[in-house]
């Protein structure tokens, strides 16, 4: 049985961890400038890693590289996502980088730790929407003036047609909103890192209004005035979240009957990138679309695109049946 001492040695080392990565936050992630969210994603992940450790009687300051590739087996093993594995594991990693760069020890356990391969095709890994499937989607919303239909009408119409992430609708204000000089909106996207702006189409700007207009006025929270709210009696005109989002989503894919694997909410912006290139064949749209700091990013689109229109084995002179 662990000593008192040994007790009271481990929870002042596991303070001065949790006290260096505070300060970690606050100075140095999105320099200095880290939102509410980003913050609370971070100790989420931190904290779970630091449980892990205690529960298996693991002095986080001193865990070597076998440990964390214990960590990473036993996050496998309960059958997540490799890219939710990726952010865990890029999240201690920072975690312990802080530690050394503040001295409190010598060398970063996690630094040659990588995550699990992503064994799924490209293709697979883009699941996307048609044209006459989002047109389907469209029309399981229902087609009165309830602010929930209103609601989420917008939400897979900015999704969809404007390209925006589920943690960008979250994020987003109705001071984000800006009456263009010749007509139109723009509106400031918060997006993962950094900032850009998205100028949508008319019918976009319809149905948001349309939302606006029903909804009134709600009130601020510290990010701001919230765009996109909830609607039910507990949470009812505070900011929706990102599980609410996704709930939203899901619910209309599988009442629409195009719920299928490896297509959740991130598949409506894959499907505003596949039809925009399909449309305009101009990987640069795609790019500025989707505010992807790559092109090489967008670029993903048009060789799914282009590989499933070419079918380049029907030049094989050979008839299957």
């Amino acid at each position: 049985m662990m000593s008192l001492d040994i007790h009271r040695e481990r929870t002042l080392a596991e303070r001065s961890f949790r006290d260096t990565f505070a300060e970690f936050l606050k100075l140095d992630v999105a320099n200095g400038d880290a939102r509410a969210d980003t913050v609370r994603t971070y100790w989420t992940h931190v904290n779970q890693w630091v449980n892990w450790c205690r529960q298996r009687d693991l002095n986080p300051a001193e865990v070597g590289q076998h440990d964390v590739k214990a960590y990473r087996q036993f996050l496998v093993e309960q059958d997540m996502k490799h890219s939710t594995i990726a952010l865990k594991l890029t999240i201690i990693r920072r975690f312990y980088q802080a530690a050394v760069e503040r001295g409190l020890i010598e060398a970063n356990p996690v630094q040659d730790v990588k995550a699990p391969r992503e064994r799924k095709a490209q293709e697979e890994s883009m699941k996307h929407l048609s044209a006459g499937e989002l047109e389907l989607l469209l029309r399981a919303v229902p087609r009165d003036q309830r602010l929930k239909s209103l609601r989420d009408r917008v939400l897979i119409v900015v999704m969809s047609l404007e390209g925006l992430r589920d943690i960008e609708v979250v994020r987003a204000n109705v001071e984000d909103i800006e009456e263009q000089a010749g007509g139109g909106l723009r509106i400031l996207v918060h997006g993962k890192g950094k900032e850009g702006y998205i100028y949508p189409r008319e019918d976009t700007v319809v149905v948001l209004k349309a939302y606006l207009q029903a909804r009134g006025t709600v009130d601020a929270d510290e990010q701001g005035i919230p765009l996109f709210t909830s609607t039910g009696n507990r949470a009812g005109g505070r900011r929706i979240t990102r599980d609410g989002v996704r709930d939203v989503i899901d619910f209309y894919l599988m009442k629409a009957d195009l719920k299928r694997p490896g297509l959740s909410c991130h598949g409506l912006r894959h499907t505003c990138g596949a039809l925009l290139y399909q449309a305009t064949r101009d990987v640069k749209a795609v790019q500025e679309t989707l505010r992807h700091a790559d092109i090489s990013t967008a670029a993903r689109y048009s060789h799914i695109v282009e590989r499933n229109e070419a079918r380049y084995t029907r030049a094989i002179p050979v008839k299957a049946i």
